[in-house]
């Protein structure tokens, strides 16, 4: 009896088996396809972060010495 259900059900169990397989595959896929896209928009936000605190910074030795900027840096600067 239970080799003749076996029998009939067995391939559909198998294949809902494959197809949970394959949609939980797919999932993990995107998701670390998110992961490594979210971690990339941080490093380029990171980079522009840096780059636009160098042009900051260039700006304000550009200014002088006796400058506000440099009495400033000077006084509060945590260098």
């Amino acid at each position: 009896m239970l080799a003749v259900l076996w029998g009939r059900l067995g391939p559909y169990v198998l294949g809902a088996g494959a197809i949970a397989l394959a949609l939980l595959t797919f999932g993990k896929a995107q998701r670390r396809a998110g992961r490594a896209e979210v971690e990339a928009e941080n490093t380029r936000q990171a980079l522009n972060n840096v780059e636009v605190r160098h042009e900051v910074e260039d700006d304000i030795r550009r200014a002088g010495p006796g400058s506000a900027a440099d009495r400033l840096r000077g006084d509060w600067s945590r260098d």
